[in-house]
């Protein structure tokens, strides 16, 4: 007589697609189906429905209100850092946050079946508790957790996680480290699909930047760099930008009064973006196809951070430039399959990318390298049998 299959419910939070959505993905396709049978709840209409479709993922979108328009997230990341004087805000996400745990979530649990529920990030602490009612829980840690200023918010999360968490998955070393509740902890990275053929670069001399207008990304430092980098050289800017078309003079000055900061960095993408050598692309679905056509992918976060990009350069072969940031560390290896440079320097980032542009042989060497740690460390094979092991303990005990 044939076993059950563990039924997974995985809960995914956010409307836009990125790094999260696409490591469920990844980790629900390489799943064997003949152990395991996989659920995405989604708590929000967006994009993410389309791309499960696309891989035949079973999928419910939430239809409660409270989660479509009411819901706010309790983040508290070096990704995201909400400052302690913006009290009205971390109010409403603590309000929120008890009446998920308390009503919404519970009510909503009750229309599935599941053995396990992964909850695929930080911000969905407030799940934990009605799930470990109805089966175990793994929580999935995909962004550097802080500790803040005071610790409050920071101890109360880890506090909900240790009490009630089965399993945590931190997708970094330095996650994991973070939440520091070891016993409860492993280490599974994110990882990617490595291709057997791999398409040449026609092109001499191109960068690739993936991150959009994102502050954090480093976007601020790739503008100050480019009028350092030789003209030459070709830069792709990929990602989530605003538009630049021309603006009223009353939207401008409406614009400038309200978001200062925002209208700052739309100047200077506006500037740049009239340098022949550059080229904001925008939002894609999959950064495949210009990856390929690129020398070498940069990624200067300003933060801690566990770059997807980086991973899918060394699975085509490409060698990086990366900030010195935590999370990075554990990706990069300085001057062997990349170079890492200073954060928040335009003048070092700059320098590394007219260097291995003019030394295409050590770039293709570094690319090699990466492919090798590729392979090694973020092959599907390798990650998706931690999680199924982690699955298959949960179920044991």
């Amino acid at each position: 007589m044939a076993k059950n299959k563990i039924k997974i419910l995985f809960i995914h939070h956010s409307a836009g697609w990125g790094g999260a959505p696409i490591n469920m993905i990844n980790i629900i396709n390489k799943l064997d189906r003949t152990k395991f049978e996989p659920h995405v709840l989604l708590l929000k209409d967006s994009v993410v429905k389309d791309r499960l479709r696309e891989n035949n993922i079973a999928f419910t979108i939430c239809n409660s209100n409270f989660y479509r328009k009411r819901y706010k997230y309790l983040s508290h990341s070096d990704a995201g850092f909400i400052k302690p004087y913006r009290v009205y805000k971390l109010l409403k996400m603590f309000v929120s946050w008890f009446m998920s745990k308390y009503i919404y979530a519970p009510l909503v649990l009750k229309e599935f079946e599941f053995d396990i529920v992964h909850l695929n990030s930080s911000v969905l602490s407030d799940w934990i508790y009605s799930a470990c009612k109805k089966g175990k829980v793994i929580y999935h840690i995909q962004e550097p957790i802080s500790k803040g200023i005071f610790g409050f918010r920071y101890n109360f999360i880890r506090s909900e996680v240790q009490k009630y968490a089965d399993k945590i998955i931190a997708i970094s070393k330095d996650n994991a480290k973070r939440i520091n509740i070891p016993q409860k902890t492993e280490v599974v990275y994110n990882f990617i699909d490595i291709p057997n053929k791999i398409k040449e670069t026609n092109s001499a001399k191109s960068i690739l930047y993936v991150g959009g207008a994102s502050k954090i990304k480093g976007i601020e430092i790739l503008i100050e760099a480019i009028p350092m980098i030789n003209r030459d050289i070709q830069i792709s800017m990929v990602g989530h930008f605003p538009k630049l078309q021309i603006l009223s003079k009353l939207k401008k000055i409406a614009y400038k009064l309200l978001f200062p900061k925002a209208y700052e960095l739309r100047t200077k993408l506006k500037t740049i973006s009239e340098y022949e050598n550059v080229n904001i692309i925008g939002s894609v679905s999959s950064i495949t196809n210009i990856l390929q056509e690129s020398n070498l992918l940069i990624s200067p976060f300003t933060v801690p951070h566990f770059s997807r990009p980086v991973i899918e350069a060394f699975a085509y072969k490409k060698p990086v430039i990366v900030s010195n940031v935590l999370g990075m560390d554990e990706i990069v290896d300085d001057n062997i399959n990349g170079l890492v440079i200073e954060k928040n320097n335009p003048k070092a980032l700059a320098a590394a990318i007219n260097y291995l542009c003019s030394h295409p042989e050590k770039a293709k060497e570094m690319g090699l390298k990466g492919r090798e740690k590729a392979e090694k460390v973020f092959a599907p094979e390798i990650n998706t049998r931690k999680v199924e092991n982690i699955y298959q303990q949960l179920i044991n005990k």
